[in-house]
């Protein structure tokens, strides 16, 4: 019996997190636990028996979640608040994953902190918060983490290719790298943060925590870096608005102001992050 099952074990985070864990972790996929099945949660707990539940898995289609509403709060609210009273009910452990896009509709131009409210533009952030929102009143031992703008691990699932393989794939294909004005960034290693979430585990941390990579950038600079790492050339196509169906808000960097009040070392910076990850590639 694995001390911790990780759901979402197909993409990036949930694989990196694999790693880390090694033989105290068992992936548990769709077919075993599904979020937008209440009766399949409480199904797969039983059997599994995990002391630990690391929940990475998400309805993150941005895009999608306009169309697919129903679907997106199923997997993103209805079905971390459904895992979070299994797991109070059964004194698991949860670990949650949230996100930045929780943030944007306030017009801040600084880092958000956990204490700041928050304001999603688009119908996936809502349903992420929801979500967090849910588990964190649910009275489980739990533990929210917000984090952003992924890369750094290999995902199984189909469409899941992060930024920096989305940057290299154009550039190598000769295309423009499209970024709109104004838009900041929180690039995150999963390489940096399956470390720091087993560090939270270790102190016996819950409630909220934003866990992202040092430092934020504008778009543009992420773009030109991933590129010069590459040894790719940057055709960068600036537009004004992004015309996608789902609003973006430009600014949602996000602070680890509760990690760093707690004495915990800094999450490495983006830019070393990010050479280690393509130089080593």
């Amino acid at each position: 019996m694995a001390e911790a099952a990780v759901l979402g074990s197909t993409g990036q985070l949930g694989r990196q997190l694999l790693a880390v864990l090694g033989r105290r972790a068992r992936g548990i996929g769709r077919a075993e636990l599904d979020l937008a099945d209440p009766g399949s949660i409480e199904r797969a707990l039983q059997r599994l028996r995990p002391r630990i539940v690391i929940n990475t898995a998400a309805f993150n289609d941005v895009d999608g979640a306009e169309r697919q509403r129903r679907q997106a709060l199923a997997v993103n609210a209805e079905g971390p608040a459904e895992l979070a009273r299994v797991a109070q009910a059964r004194g698991i452990r949860l670990v949650h994953f949230s996100t930045d896009y929780v943030f944007g509709g306030d017009g801040l131009k600084r880092p958000r902190r956990e204490s700041d409210a928050p304001a999603p533009v688009n119908f996936y952030g809502y349903s992420k918060l929801l979500g967090e929102e849910a588990v964190l009143r649910s009275g489980a031992k739990a533990l929210v983490l917000r984090v952003a703008h992924l890369y750094g691990g290999t995902s199984l699932s189909p469409g899941r290719a992060s930024l920096v393989e989305r940057f290299v794939e154009r550039a190598r294909a000769g295309q423009p790298l499209i970024i709109t004005r104004g838009q900041y960034l929180n690039p995150t290693s999963v390489r940096d943060l399956a470390p720091a979430v087993l560090a939270l585990l270790r102190r016996e941390a819950c409630g909220l925590y934003h866990l992202t990579g040092g430092g934020a950038c504008p778009a543009g600079e992420f773009a030109r870096e991933v590129c010069r790492l590459a040894g790719l050339r940057a055709k960068i196509q600036w537009v004004s608005r992004d015309s996608r169906p789902a609003r973006r808000a430009r600014y949602t960097p996000l602070e680890n102001y509760r990690w760093g009040k707690e004495g915990l070392p800094p999450i490495p910076h983006w830019r070393s992050s990010l050479a280690e990850y393509l130089l080593s590639a």
